[in-house]
C-alpha cells in the first residue's frame, strides 16, 4: 500500500500538504464545473442568438424552479466531444449537454451518455418530426431529445428564377439560358458528401449496408458519381466550389440557385431577392434528392446524479414554448413540429422551406464507422469530377480503403 508521508513542521511535509491542497483545489474545480447535487448543470457550444435564447430558457426553468436550478456551461465547440469523452466517465462532467447526434454511437458504446426511452411517452414522442427522432436512435435505444435539425434545400434567386425546377431534367434546361448571361444554374459543394448525399440518395445509393457496414461500391453510388460529374461538364455547376465562393457567386448574380443549409440565410447580402424551397426529384430514378439530415438534441450524462430531473430539464428545453422561442430569436429550424402551430412560425418562409425539405431527409449515420468516410468519400468525388476515372473504380477503390480503416475483411467495425 501506498502511504503519504507524515505531516509534521518539516519542509517536506509541508511540500506535500501543499500539494495535496493544490490537487484538492483541481478536483474540486472540476466538481463545480460538471454535476452538482443542487441542481442540473448543461453544456453546450451556443454563441450569439443561439447562446442568448437558451440562456432565456435556463431564466425561465430557474424562475419557476428555484429549488433544482439549471446552471449553463459554455464550452468551445472544437474541444467539446473530447471534453464530454474524457470527463464523464470520470464523474466530472455535466449531467446534460446539447450536441449532434453523430457522435451518439461512440458514446454509447463507451456508456458516456444514459438511454431516455423508460421517461418518453407517445405525447413526447409524437411531438418531434420523424426524422429528428429517429437521428437520436442507436443500437435500438433513444438517446436524447432533438432540439434542432439542419441539412440542405434549395435556394434560388427570384429575379432569377420564376419557378425553380422540379425535376433534374428542368435544371439541365436551364443551362443555356443561364450560361448566356454568363452565370451558372447551380452551385453547391459538389467535391463533398455532405453536399453529394442528396444526388447519392436520389439515385438510390447510400453509404451503409442494413448491418452498419461501410458499403460505398455499389450502381447506385457510381451512377450519382457519374451525374456530379455531368452537373460540371454539362455545365449545371462550376467546376469547383467552397462554401464560402457559393455564397459570393449567388450575392453577384454568378450563379440563379444554391444548395445550402439554413446558415446560408446570413451568407446573403442585403438587397439579393431570395426564396428557399425543396431539392428536384432525380429524373432517372423518380426518387426526391435527399439530403443528409443532422440533429442537434439535448443528451443525458450516464452519470447525471438526478436523472429524472434532467429529464424534467430536457423536456423543458424540448417543449412546444422552447421550440418557438428558439426558432423565432436563433432562426433554428426545430424539431418539434408543433411549434408551426405558431402563426408567425408557420408563416416564415424559410422555416417552411425547410420543414417542407425534412420530409425528404436522411438523419447522418451515427455509428463510429461513419466517422471514418467523409474524408476518402471527398477524395474520390474530386478524382472522377477532375479526372478520366471511372466511377466504379473510383469507389472500389474507396471501398477498399475504407475496408482497411474497419481492420475487418468485410468492412464492418
Amino acid at each position: 500500500m501506498i502511504r503519504a508521508p507524515a505531516i509534521g513542521t518539516s519542509a517536506a511535509g509541508g511540500r506535500w500538504l501543499a500539494r495535496l491542497i493544490a490537487v484538492l483545489a483541481i478536483v474540486l474545480g472540476l466538481i463545480g464545473c460538471g454535476s452538482s447535487p443542487d441542481g442540473i448543470v448543461l453544456w453546450h457550444a451556443y454563441s450569439g442568438a443561439e447562446r442568448e435564447a437558451l440562456e432565456t430558457l435556463a431564466a425561465e426553468w430557474n424562475s419557476a424552479h428555484p429549488d433544482a436550478p439549471l446552471t449553463l456551461v459554455a464550452v468551445p465547440y472544437d474541444a467539446f466531444a473530447d471534453k464530454i469523452t474524457s470527463a464523464v466517465p470520470n464523474g466530472n462532467g455535466p449531467d446534460l449537454f446539447v450536441y449532434s447526434h453523430d457522435r451518439i454511437g461512440d458514446w454509447a458504446a463507451a456508456g458516456v451518455i444514459e438511454p431516455i426511452a423508460f421517461w418518453v411517452d407517445d405525447p413526447t414522442a409524437d411531438r418531434f418530426q420523424p426524422a429528428a427522432l429517429s437521428a437520436m436512435v442507436y443500437d435500438g435505444e433513444l438517446w436524447g431529445l432533438p432540439l434542432a435539425v439542419k441539412c440542405l434545400a434549395l435556394f434560388y434567386r427570384t429575379d432569377r428564377v420564376t419557378a425553380p425546377p422540379r425535376t433534374t431534367d428542368e435544371l439541365f434546361a436551364m443551362v443555356p439560358a443561364s450560361r448566356a448571361r454568363g452565370a451558372y444554374p447551380l452551385a453547391y459543394v459538389s467535391a463533398d458528401l455532405y453536399g453529394h448525399a442528396p444526388w447519392l440518395s436520389g439515385f438510390g445509393g447510400s453509404v451503409l449496408d442494413e448491418h452498419g457496414a461501410v458499403k460505398v461500391a455499389t450502381a447506385e453510388a457510381a451512377a450519382a458519381l457519374a451525374f456530379s460529374k455531368k452537373l460540371i461538364t454539362s455545365g449545371v455547376i462550376p467546376a469547383e466550389s467552397t462554401g464560402p465562393l457559393v455564397g459570393t457567386l449567388f450575392n453577384e448574380g454568378k450563379i440563379d440557385m444554391a444548395i445550402q443549409g439554413p446558415w446560408f440565410v446570413g451568407d446573403i447580402a442585403p438587397g439579393v431577392p431570395w426564396a428557399v424551397t425543396t431539392l428536384p426529384i432525380v429524373s432517372e430514378t423518380g426518387r426526391p434528392a435527399s439530403p443528409f439530415l443532422s440533429a442537434e438534441g439535448v443528451l443525458m450524462s450516464a452519470r447525471a446524479h438526478d436523472k429524472q430531473g434532467a429529464f424534467a430539464v430536457m423536456q423543458f428545453l424540448a417543449s412546444d414554448h422552447a421550440a418557438v422561442l428558439r426558432a423565432t430569436r436563433a432562426h433554428q429550424i426545430v424539431a418539434n413540429v408543433h411549434a408551426y402551430d405558431d402563426a408567425t412560425l408557420a408563416a416564415d418562409p424559410v422555416q417552411r422551406g425547410f420543414r417542407a425539405q425534412l420530409a425528404h431527409a436522411i438523419p447522418i449515420p451515427a455509428t463510429p464507422a461513419m466517422r471514418t468516410v467523409w474524408t476518402p468519400y471527398a477524395s474520390a468525388l474530386a478524382k472522377v469530377q477532375t479526372s478520366d476515372t471511372a466511377p466504379a473504380d473510383a469507389l472500389y477503390d474507396l471501398e477498399s480503403e475504407l475496408r482497411r480503416y474497419a481492420q475487418t475483411p468485410d468492412g464492418a467495425r
